[in-house]
């Protein structure tokens, strides 16, 4: 490691002004003392050195802070910044892009790990091809002690050179967001909604940004996942619980996370430069993902009625109470 130390905040800054970077590693993490150690080690061992690694701290209440501390005083490309409050996870991992400065940014799990040449096969693409917006490889599952368990196939055609066909492929329900923490060009990735607060946001985000370019999927396996009782999916299992664990200032009571992603499908549409005729073909495939999705928008109506429901016989309880 580097010997040399960086300023660090202890309450969100500002952007900072491009540096000479070429590329930005962001790292949310909140109570992540069990894996960041082999994160951070994985990520300031990569065969690429010029790149700037800001961690985000939501607060956390374990060694979170003391391991990025340590980290950061050791490494002048660590920028270490910790929020006085917990402001959920979509806040997080907006931060780390609202901070970076390279050309091309790479969002990074606190429990995942990387190949030491992930990061220079994904810029060699990007910097060759400049119709490739996001660059990713294959990846293999491991467990808490890092043993690898099964490498993973993502079936996802995202070279396409058509928009409507690139668009169809990131907004099927059956793919995992993995591509997510793949390098993508950061022009770009600052036009889309970046992060929204509702589950399968990142969904959207892949989907908006294969409006702009195409998805190259490196043939080795390169990105190391890991799977661990923790996990947020894990913890909680339905879109509706993991809602205001994304962002905890949320006041509506009820929360519809398909039809919020049906929405952010048709504002990236909206926002995305294409032609008109892109635009429609983009369009008559959210008309096909509503039917096909008909029965999770119609799970949204549900649960609320559940949740109205309930919240009315309690009410009606301590009344007569």
């Amino acid at each position: 490691m580097v010997s040399a130390t960086t300023q660090i905040s202890s309450s969100p800054v500002e952007p900072r002004k491009p540096s000479s970077c070429a590329l930005s590693i962001g790292l949310p993490v909140y109570n992540g003392e069990l894996y960041l150690e082999d994160c951070i080690d994985s990520i300031l061992s990569q065969t690429v050195s010029n790149f700037e690694l800001i961690i985000s701290d939501n607060a956390s209440s374990d060694r979170t802070e003391e391991i990025c501390r340590r980290y950061s005083a050791q490494d002048s490309r660590v920028r270490y910044y910790r929020s006085p409050r917990n402001r959920g996870v979509t806040w997080n991992f907006r931060q780390v892009v609202l901070l970076s400065s390279g050309q091309y940014f790479l969002w990074m799990a606190h429990d995942d790990v990387l190949a030491p040449n992930y990061v220079e096969c994904c810029l060699d693409v990007l910097q060759r091809d400049p119709g490739v917006v996001l660059c990713y490889s294959r990846s293999i599952d491991i467990d808490e002690h890092g043993t690898q368990l099964a490498p993973k196939e993502q079936k996802l055609d995202g070279e396409s050179p058509v928009v409507h066909q690139r668009f169809r492929q990131l907004i099927r329900m059956d793919h995992n967001c993995e591509p997510i923490f793949g390098l993508i060009r950061a022009e770009v990735l600052k036009k889309t909604s970046v992060h929204g607060d509702f589950p399968d946001s990142d969904r959207c985000v892949l989907a908006e940004l294969a409006l702009y370019g195409k998805f190259h999927k490196l043939p080795g396996y390169l990105f190391f996942h890991r799977e661990h009782s923790m996990r947020v999916t894990r913890k909680y299992p339905t879109r509706q619980e993991r809602m205001f664990l994304l962002n905890p200032d949320r006041h509506l009571r009820f929360v519809f996370p398909h039809f919020r992603q049906l929405a952010e499908y048709i504002a990236g549409v909206r926002r995305a430069p294409l032609t008109f005729w892109q635009r429609i073909t983009c369009y008559l495939e959210l008309l096909k993902w509503i039917k096909d999705n008909a029965g999770r928008l119609l799970g949204d109506l549900k649960f609320v009625a559940a949740q109205a429901g309930h919240s009315l016989l309690s009410r009606r309880a301590t009344f007569q109470g």
